[in-house]
């Protein structure tokens, strides 16, 4: 058995690192949370919102980790994520951080977000 040593990239002020996954092929991409955005807009909205920040809305296992070991630097509110619906393209996932739960919404509705940057290393 081999072991596989994980680095954490640097981190600017203010970002939060929230882990290191190893895909398929042995590639480790890291995610890390760069900002929030409590102003509510739709997913369209908030996804340039996170464009402008450099980076892209948080998906549902980054929400997850958000949810179990973050939560603290989140409001207990509904939160973009950027996974489409795939049986009804009118609609994408959110984070309940208040209860937990994933659940969907019209992607016109308003909610707040979370940006985040991944870095991938093979």
């Amino acid at each position: 058995m081999s072991t596989l040593l994980i680095q954490t990239p640097e981190l600017a002020d203010g970002e939060v690192y929230l882990g290191g996954r190893i895909s398929k092929i042995g590639e480790v991409q890291h995610s890390i949370l760069i900002a929030i955005n409590d102003a509510e807009l739709s997913l369209d909205g908030q996804r340039e919102w996170a464009k402008s920040k450099g980076g892209v809305l948080m998906n549902r296992h980054e929400a997850l980790v958000i949810y179990n070991e973050h939560r603290d630097i989140v409001k207990p509110d509904w939160y973009w994520t950027d996974e489409e619906c795939e049986w009804n393209s009118a609609y994408a996932w959110y984070q309940n951080f208040d209860g937990g739960g994933q659940r969907h919404n019209r992607k016109s509705a308003a909610l707040r977000a979370v940006a985040v940057r991944r870095l991938s290393i093979q």
